[in-house]
């Protein structure tokens, strides 16, 4: 959503530019710088050729600034709600190296694959979240629609159980509340959804992605994916292990990774080596991460190993998220078995319960 304001000045609400856009912007910036076009022609192409306006906005600012004698990481650093401050990072070292092509491909390559895993990770969610949907639809259909034929019939006898005067009841509650319930469900949701952004929220969401069955591999797996591919790529750019330690600890998703790799940051800097410190969270980083990590600062192949500990579980997590359906499969099964259970105890208990008081 764009609202207009004086001068002409465009504020953004409720709009974020696609990773795939940004990532697609910074390849063709690096295609551009190494055909030999100057960095403020480059700009001026991706400020007309950008199609989401808001990305359009930051490279013409973006060039303006770098018309007036400030370098490529400082004038995107004013646009931090577009460039992360990884793509800040890796373009700072890429001018500072003479190394910006390289790395502004580099990074253009990390921002494309997470994106892509990412994707596929949440669609993975999207099933499961289906299921539940109807669900809610059949609940509904049959305290709307059939009770309430039913209880035309139910009126009709005077013996009735207490079970079935109270279904009855909770359903008439429902019907004649509907758009209260309905209205207060939607401002519950609207309020989790607020705190789970806050900061204990999302302390208390990534604490319990790590516990959920199923869901706390791919989890698992999903942030060694980001740790191993982050750590690396800056870690090839030249940057000191420190600071992308300190980077990469920023740029994960999960609470609890942040804490860990916080305190590996605190252990390099007191001069112990990667394996030792993250060895010291084994729930976090299996043995076998670590000794591959170990191995890579013996060798003084940390970066190879890294890529190729992005490569194995970024390859576990699409092969999880693509078998997660059947992963589910008994969970959803026990699920809707209870809610047909239910449905049938909502319809049939009662009608047999009558027919008994009937025959007594």
């Amino acid at each position: 959503m764009v609202l207009e304001v004086v001068k002409g000045k465009k504020i953004y609400i409720l709009h974020k530019v696609s990773p795939l856009d940004i990532a697609l912007s910074i390849r063709h910036l690096s295609i551009m710088l190494r055909t030999g076009l100057a960095i403020e022609d480059a700009l001026k192409v991706m400020a007309d050729q950008a199609i989401d306006e808001k990305l359009k906005e930051a490279y013409e600012e973006i060039l303006l600034d770098v018309r007036s004698g400030m370098n490529l990481a400082d004038a995107m650093r004013k646009h931090e709600d577009i460039f992360s401050e990884i793509i800040i990072s890796i373009i700072s070292i890429g001018e500072q190296g003479a190394t910006l092509e390289k790395n502004l491909l580099f990074l253009a390559d990390y921002l494309k694959k997470n994106f892509e895993l990412q994707r596929k990770v949440k669609g993975a969610l999207v099933y499961p979240m289906i299921v539940l949907a109807i669900t809610v639809l059949e609940m509904t259909g049959v305290i709307f629609f059939i009770l309430p034929q039913l209880e035309q019939l139910f009126a009709s006898f005077e013996n009735k159980s207490e079970f079935t005067v109270f279904v009855l009841n909770f359903a008439g509650f429902i019907r004649a509340n509907g758009i209260a319930i309905l209205g207060g469900a939607v401002i519950l949701i609207l309020i989790i959804m607020r705190l789970l952004k806050t900061e204990p929220g999302k302390r208390f969401k990534d604490s319990l992605g790590l516990k959920i069955p199923v869901m706390k591999t791919l989890a698992m797996n999903n942030m060694l994916t980001q740790f191993s591919r982050t750590l690396g790529i800056l870690l090839e750019s030249g940057m000191p292990i420190q600071t992308a330690l300190k980077i990469t600890a920023d740029t994960v998703e999960n609470y609890k990774y942040q804490l860990a790799i916080k305190d590996v940051y605190e252990g390099i800097k007191s001069g112990h080596n990667l394996a030792d410190t993250l060895s010291t969270y084994p729930k976090y980083f299996p043995g076998t991460f670590v000794k591959m990590i170990d191995v890579g600062e013996q060798t003084g192949s940390l970066e190879e190993n890294l890529n190729y500990l992005y490569d194995f579980y970024s390859e576990e997590v699409q092969e999880m998220s693509s078998n997660l359906t059947t992963l589910l499969e008994p969970l959803l099964l026990v699920f809707i078995g209870a809610m047909i259970g239910l449905l049938a105890l909502f319809i049939i208990m009662p009608i047999y319960q009558l027919t008994g008081s009937i025959r007594g």
